[in-house]
């Protein structure tokens, strides 16, 4: 049996032989590096399924001008405004010396002053202002200013008459020239009683009184 030389016998065997001893390698070949260890596959990493969640619904965005109630909390009411009741709606009145909306009845004009001027122009004018007055005033729809023109109308064309009567009398003899001065002197009465009644017209018609001449014709009416 053949020893090797220690040289050769340095930890690495070649192939072995047909009797089962290792064969050295040739001089100058390669040294084969020894087989890496196996390694044993790695199962692959699946992450946990995310359990399903609840879809989110955005909140709804507010709307312009309107200021969702707080709970405790009440509106404060404006003044003068009647909060709706049950089966209606009560519209508030409109304010003193303010707008007044569309619908509301506009407050009906004091005929107070046309009574007066047409009784003092009455007075020193005769029938003709009396007239006119009557005729613009009486589609207004007030019946107490009416009654008040036409009797200021009636009582002009009384002295009218009184004055017409007169002239005529005035150019009858004997008879006329007894009774022309009498009607004159009613002529004269009448006009003091215009001036009376064109004084206590306005205080009349607002206490509801008559048109306040002592007697009258109801010519016109």
């Amino acid at each position: 049996m053949t020893t090797l030389p220690p040289e050769a016998n340095d930890g690495q065997q070649g192939p072995e032989n047909g009797s089962g001893a290792a064969v050295p390698p040739p001089a100058g070949a390669p040294v084969p590096p020894p087989a890496a260890p196996p390694v044993p596959p790695v199962a692959p990493q699946v992450p946990p399924a995310a359990a399903p969640q609840a879809p989110q619904v955005p909140p709804a965005a507010p709307q312009p001008g309107y200021a969702a109630p707080q709970p405790g909390y009440a509106a404060p009411q404006q003044p003068g405004y009647a909060a709706p009741q049950a089966g209606g709606y009560q519209t508030p009145p409109p304010a003193a010396g303010g707008y007044q909306q569309p619908g509301y009845a506009q407050p009906v004009a004091d005929p107070v002053s046309n009574i007066t001027l047409n009784y003092w122009l009455s007075v020193f004018f005769s029938w003709l202002p009396a007239l006119i007055f009557f005729l613009i005033e009486k589609d207004k729809g007030n019946p107490q200013a009416r009654a008040y023109h036409a009797a200021n109308l009636n009582f002009s064309l009384l002295r009218v008459m009184v004055i017409v009567a007169t002239w005529i009398l005035g150019v009858i003899p004997y008879l006329g020239w007894v009774l022309a001065p009498l009607l004159g002197i009613g002529s004269v009465v009448l006009f003091v009683f215009h001036i009376i009644a064109a004084v206590k017209a306005p205080e009349n018609y607002r206490t509801g009184q008559q048109p306040g001449f002592l007697f009258n014709i109801p010519m016109v009416k």
